[in-house]
């Protein structure tokens, strides 16, 4: 059965690799582009080693996925989508080494948008166009596509532990009967907020590749740019609007528009994890805004930071508002005022803390999750009541529901291993010749796949510069992060393996 589902997965990669070749293919007819041929090979690759895999399984002897099989399922299918997706970089020398096409594969699958490229624009429409399905591809996952579209090749297997190992958030909310038809309503919410982004996009000053481009890219919050300037190269205040709309949609839990359109108001407006997304746009807004009105009162800002600023009430509303909800949503796209290195220190630890809580759970924004940091304090409430009041009985409750205990154990165990992971890193990181803060700064930039860091990797560099060893364990923070630990973690568990 792994070897079966191993097939079908490359075969969808194939397939995506199909796509960009005819987009490559109309580029080099129109353009005289020559990235056509590698796209194709790379798909011929791609597609005969996904049939091997599936017809060897077909060849073996017929079982079902047990829950160990899925977790090494999805993680090991994220490294071969990775593998496999490289190829055309190298064939085409968009990169001259295994490392940086490796680091830029991870970092698009993963959506998280961290890129080795400082030529952007020089780049062919097909090497675009790849980065951009590549994210899309890993916005709800390819485990996912697959069971909502060919939910025959997993049958009779956990689809649940699938379903969970992939998808990010505290718990699997089931929309369906079945765990197929849930997959196949969010792939359908999906494609048509694609769709809609694309649409409003054009109607712009975008192109129409630039625009489906950025839609692939916005609503997957990913933030792979067809331009290296980002969404700040189109200088549009009306493509900004647009992106902000659509990020802050992406980032909301899909099981939302479900709830929207089957006129479920009330679920809704129950949704404690909604309320506290929009609370936190709007604060950290608010936050923003009050730091650029109030910056020329503070001595430690230069007239340097000072030019960086936005200059009007208006331009200080919008970069606020886009900065906080790129940020928060984890796309990492940057707008006409980007720079937030050169701002100054007052308004990197905000982005940092936005950085790492991210959006909703359900959605395809990376980050911890704004759940689980509610959850983690109404723990340290539950915690601090419970010694005032030894003999009270107090229960978690999440938009009027009670939290299992089970799943308080998993927030607080996620919050340790975070902890942990973060120490390590950066330890091991600053070991490869980075600085301190910019190992603190990658590891959690990768982890939460949100992409731009701070000073070397920052939004006006990139992570060409750090060492290749920094890469390699960056792209596995990547990985990591985008499967929320414990899928990785139980891989290297001796005990997950003798378990029957």
């Amino acid at each position: 059965m792994k070897s079966k589902l191993f097939g079908v997965l490359l075969l969808i990669e194939a397939a995506a690799l199909l796509l960009t070749a005819g987009v490559a293919l109309h580029y080099q007819h129109t353009a005289g582009e020559g990235d056509a041929p590698y796209f194709l090979l790379t798909a011929g690759l791609t597609g005969a080693v996904g049939l091997l895999f599936y017809n060897i399984g077909n060849m073996l002897k017929k079982s079902t996925l047990q829950i160990r099989d899925t977790f090494f399922v999805v993680a090991l299918s994220w490294v071969l989508f990775s593998l496999f997706g490289m190829l055309p970089f190298l064939m085409y020398g968009t990169m001259d080494n295994v490392t940086d096409a490796f680091f830029e594969t991870m970092s698009g699958f993963s959506t998280t948008g961290a890129t080795v490229l400082d030529n952007i624009d020089s780049q062919p429409h097909g090497i675009l166009f790849w980065r951009s399905i590549m994210q899309w591809m890993g916005g709800l996952g390819v485990v996912v596509f697959t069971l909502a579209f060919i939910p025959s090749v997993a049958k009779g297997s956990k689809k649940m532990s699938l379903f969970a190992a992939e998808a990010p958030g505290l718990s699997v909310e089931k929309l369906a009967p079945t765990m197929g038809a849930t997959s196949r309503l969010l792939w359908i919410i999906y494609i048509v907020l694609t769709l809609l982004c694309a649409i409003a996009y054009r109607l712009g000053p975008m192109n129409t590749f630039d625009a489906v481009c950025h839609a692939l890219t916005t609503i997957a919050t990913g933030g792979f740019s067809t331009h290296q300037a980002s969404i700040g190269y189109f200088q549009s205040s009306y493509v900004e609007y647009v992106c902000i709309f659509f990020m802050l949609l992406a980032g909301i839990n899909f099981a939302m528009y479900h709830f929207l359109f089957n006129n479920r108001f009330d679920v809704i407006r129950r949704n404690e994890e909604l309320h506290w997304y929009l609370v936190a746009i709007l604060g950290f807004t608010v936050i923003f805004m009050a730091r650029f009105y109030f910056a020329p009162h503070f001595d430690v800002i230069t007239d340097e930071q000072l030019a960086s600023h936005p200059q009007s009430e208006a331009e200080r509303v919008r970069t606020s508002l886009f900065h906080v909800v790129a940020v928060l949503s984890n796309t990492g796209f940057q707008g006409s005022n980007y720079d937030y290195d050169l701002w100054g220190r007052l308004f990197l630890i905000p982005t940092v803390a936005m950085m790492i809580v991210g959006g909703c759970a359900g959605s395809t924004s990376g980050g911890i999750k704004m759940i689980r940091v509610i959850v983690l304090f109404k723990y340290i409430r539950k915690s601090i009541y419970e010694l005032i009041h030894p003999s009270s009985v107090y229960t978690i409750k999440i938009s009027d529901q009670r939290v299992e205990e089970m799943s308080v154990k998993r927030v607080v165990s996620f919050f340790s291993l975070f902890f942990i992971l973060f120490i390590i890193n950066v330890a091991l990181l600053t070991a490869t010749g980075m600085k301190m803060e910019d190992s603190c700064i990658s590891f959690l930039t990768c982890f939460s796949n949100y992409g731009p860091g701070s000073g070397i990797t920052g939004p006006s560099g990139n992570f060409d510069a750090i060492p290749n060893a920094a890469k390699w364990l960056l792209s596995f923070d990547m990985l990591v992060g985008r499967l929320e630990i414990f899928t990785i973690l139980l891989l290297f568990t001796p005990s997950f393996w003798r378990a029957k």
